[in-house]
């Protein structure tokens, strides 16, 4: 399999993971498994042959449109009932808003893949989430952050305060 074809599939994956953490699934155990075939695929990085910026950008944006598109389906019901978009028109909105949202994870994406080649590369890329999921709160949509999946969980709710 060619790393780009890899990458995709990684995307993929990590899209349907990111959409298993939340309801209607709720499969919250998943939260810190969810990113790890984006980031296995992003992992070669370093090799001879690694994905270009534009390779991991898209990788990215697959996982986050499938992710926001799959966790807000119900807002294309919504739009339809109370906003007056029907048919074609809503599912054309939920679209969009789901291509603009996975544009988060392309940016992760993109500045993922060299980060994660260097030695402290877990602790950057991980910090790196964190502060792309800051930016879904001030962009308009505060909801469904991976972040808050781990909100029940006695160890992650425990260390938060040490931890962040």
């Amino acid at each position: 399999m060619q790393r780009s074809q890899l990458a995709l599939l990684g995307g993929l994956v990590a899209g349907l993971l990111l959409f298993a953490v939340f309801p209607p699934l709720d499969l919250r155990v998943l939260a810190p498994l969810a990113p790890i075939p984006l980031l296995y695929a992003l992992a070669w990085e370093g090799q001879q042959g690694g994905l270009s910026a534009w390779q991991r950008a898209l990788a990215g944006w697959i996982a986050g449109t499938l992710a926001w598109g799959l966790m807000c389906y119900w807002i294309r019901d919504t739009l339809a009932v109370y906003g007056g978009l029907e048919g074609p028109l809503s599912w054309l909105a939920i679209a969009l808003f789901a291509a603009i949202k996975g544009l988060h994870l392309a940016v992760f994406a993109t500045l993922a893949g060299p980060l994660l080649a260097r030695p402290w590369g877990g602790v950057a890329t991980a910090a790196l989430w964190t502060g792309l999921e800051r930016t879904h709160g001030p962009l308009g949509f505060t909801w469904l952050l991976v972040g808050n999946a781990g909100i029940d969980m006695q160890l992650p709710l425990r260390l938060a305060p040490l931890t962040g």
